[in-house]
């Protein structure tokens, strides 16, 4: 069996593995989760070392699994198999729709302002173009949108340092309605 149908194989354990960066040639001890057919997570104090392509070696097999990292979010990395790149989007369980939609996001004190622009969206989440991202501190964030007369609540996904996704939170109950921090 090939390196990868071990992987999937063993889609519900959290497994030791070694991951191999292509780009800088260095080796990072992780641990890999939520397997599917077309990715999984890794997870390690060191993740941030690891740029795009990567190598995974579970055990003691004699080849890596090619992939490619596509979101670091704290100790946690996104993982896709790029043999099943193209089919990535189909797997959504919401149709996305390209936008180009100016927002402004910031922490729900309001401390914390930065500007950016919505690229993807579907009902529940987006995808946002934003620099700074990364290091936003809040796991929860409001959308400045102009044709909303009130912010949005957004849980972040996951970060790069040109943008990130959210899933968007419709529940108003969940903020106070005279707290709009972002005007």
């Amino acid at each position: 069996m090939s390196a990868l149908g071990e992987l999937r194989k063993s889609k519900d354990d959290v497994k030791e593995v070694l991951v191999i960066d292509f780009d800088q040639l260095t080796c990072v001890p992780a641990t890999i989760s939520n397997m599917n057919e077309w990715g999984c997570r890794l997870t390690s104090d060191r993740i941030s070392e690891l740029q795009k392509n990567i190598g995974i070696r579970i055990e003691d097999a004699g080849h890596l699994v090619r992939g490619q990292i596509t979101a670091v979010r704290k100790k946690d990395a996104a993982v896709v198999f790029p043999d099943t790149n193209n089919s990535v989007a189909d797997l959504r369980r919401e149709k996305r729709s390209t936008v180009d939609i100016p927002v402004k996001i910031s922490n729900k004190s309001g401390s914390i302002k930065l500007s950016g622009k919505i690229v993807d969206a579907a009902p529940n989440g987006c995808r946002i173009q934003v620099s700074g991202m990364d290091e936003f501190p809040d796991d929860e964030v409001l959308l400045g949108i102009p044709q909303f007369d009130k912010p949005i609540l957004g849980e972040v996904a996951w970060t790069s340092k040109t943008g990130c996704g959210l899933r968007l939170i419709w529940d108003v109950k969940a903020l106070k309605q005279d707290n709009n921090p972002i005007d």
